[in-house]
């Protein structure tokens, strides 16, 4: 944990330094040129380094309220990342004007830092697919579910913008603000190199030990996941900025998330085979040494972005009714619909149940899990299989369906695509918060849909399981 949180830190220094323009106020006078000096240049460095430390002050303001939420609702049945970002939500606007400047120079900073980083968190799922048990046994049936996967995705895309664009009068979003879609976070070149050197020196030192040792096998997972994200994320925005057609479908094919999670997978299957050991057991040192520590981070995660929930609250308030009737579309498409379609598709029950919960972000994924009996980890791949692709195509789908407003995409990205789309959505300011509102609760109620006895059997009896 500390590991990885450190590795965030170092990597922040250079993927968010703000533009000395941007630190200084602008001046209505034309000041006199100057030769610019030693300590000028040092000046604007130590402007740039304190907008660094507030950024990861506020992260870890974020971590250490996640871990208070993780013992403060302990017991109660309720994921802890999203009671505590409802308590946020509630104690900023309680606080008033304290609360204000909480956000502004604190929270707001960290969730930047934080949401930048969230697809990764959610990679390790991906690489530790292979040990989950299966729940498909022949390619037919994989067919199906990849077909129920993709067409439920576009249904619920397709239902939520839909509806929510029902509820919404604002004028079009000029078309400039919703063509983009496509990864832009700006991570700088030289975060390449010191990760991959960190992942290749953890993975000499594991070799060595045979595995033995978890420091060097730790470096080496931690640092392959991180530098496979980076590189992931420059791959596709070099691809969407090239003027070739073919580079811009790349672009939108190779979301980073899935390029980290088979360069991992494939550093891991290295180490171990450079060791003479076991594929599946480097597999599981991976989930216990990085995956563990970096999915802890989705807490922070949700709690990030309630901090923008509540930077936009007026907006969301003043659209209650479109978000009410999108959280319910949300439901009935994502976790009644889905399980209509797996069952019509003639999947075997275990997939039918791992399907449920597609829609809703890992955590809360996990409880659905729980409450219907099952295995969460092939469920937590599908839910972030389905994140991916939203990601990677459902900007430019809304787009073609006409989704122009903030609104209607936030929401419908949020409902149909859960954490990963909705850090998708950074590229999107206006429409972030209402991807993040719309995640939060179409994940809430699918939780409490499959808790409540009445609800669970008739999304049982749906599915037919």
């Amino acid at each position: 944990m500390r590991l990885a949180l450190a590795c965030l830190a170092i990597a922040s220094g250079h993927a968010f330094r703000a533009p000395t323009s941007t630190l200084r106020p602008t001046r209505s006078w034309a000041a006199p040129k100057r030769p610019t000096t030693a300590l000028a240049v040092a000046a604007d460095a130590g402007a740039s380094d304190r907008q660094l430390g507030v950024r990861v002050g506020g992260a870890l303001a974020l971590c250490g309220l996640d871990e208070l939420c993780r013992v403060a609702f302990r017991g109660t049945g309720l994921p802890h990342s999203l009671a505590g970002g409802a308590a946020l939500v509630a104690a900023l606007v309680a606080a008033r004007g304290a609360g204000e400047r909480a956000h502004a120079e604190v929270l707001a900073p960290g969730a930047a830092l934080v949401l930048a980083w969230m697809p990764v968190f959610f990679a390790p799922s991906l690489v530790a697919l292979p040990l989950a048990a299966p729940v498909v046994s022949s390619a037919a049936d994989a067919a199906r579910l990849a077909a129920v996967v993709v067409g439920g995705l576009a249904l619920s895309l397709a239902s939520t913008a839909w509806i929510a664009g029902r509820f919404d009068g604002a004028p079009p979003a000029p078309q400039k603000a919703v063509a983009a879609g496509r990864p832009g976070v700006a991570f700088g070149t030289p975060l390449r190199a010191p990760l991959w050197v960190l992942a290749a020196a953890g993975g000499a030192g594991a070799v060595a030990t045979e595995l033995r040792a978890p420091l060097p096998l730790r470096a080496c997972f931690v640092g392959a996941t991180l530098a496979s994200f980076v590189s992931g994320t420059r791959l596709t925005k070099a691809l969407a900025a090239s003027d070739a057609k073919a580079a811009n479908v790349a672009a939108k094919a190779l979301h980073p998330v899935a390029v980290c999670a088979v360069t991992t997978s494939a550093v891991a299957r290295l180490v171990a085979r450079l060791a003479g050991a076991d594929a599946a057991g480097a597999l599981r040192a991976y989930v216990a040494l990085c995956g563990a520590p970096l999915q802890r981070l989705l807490g922070p995660s949700v709690l990030a972005l309630a901090v923008g929930v509540y930077g936009r609250r007026r907006d969301v308030a003043a659209n209650w009714k479109a978000v009410a009737a999108t959280t319910a579309a949300g439901v009935g498409v994502g976790l009644y619909g889905t399980a209509l379609l797996a069952r019509a598709a003639g999947l075997p029950p275990a997939a039918r149940l791992a399907l449920l919960p597609r829609c809703i972000t890992s955590p809360l994924a996990i409880a659905v899990c729980t409450s219907l009996g099952e295995d969460h980890a092939a469920a937590v791949a599908l839910v972030v299989v389905t994140g991916v692709l939203g990601a990677a195509g459902g900007p430019s789908a809304l787009t073609a369906l006409g989704a122009t407003k903030p609104l209607p995409r936030g929401l419908a990205m949020g409902a149909a695509a859960h954490g990963i789309g909705t850090a998708q959505m950074g590229s999107e300011p206006e429409a972030q918060p209402f991807a993040a509102i719309a995640m939060s609760l179409v994940g809430a109620a699918s939780v409490v849909a499959a808790s409540l006895p009445p609800t669970r059997a008739a999304l049982r009896a749906v599915a037919g399981v």
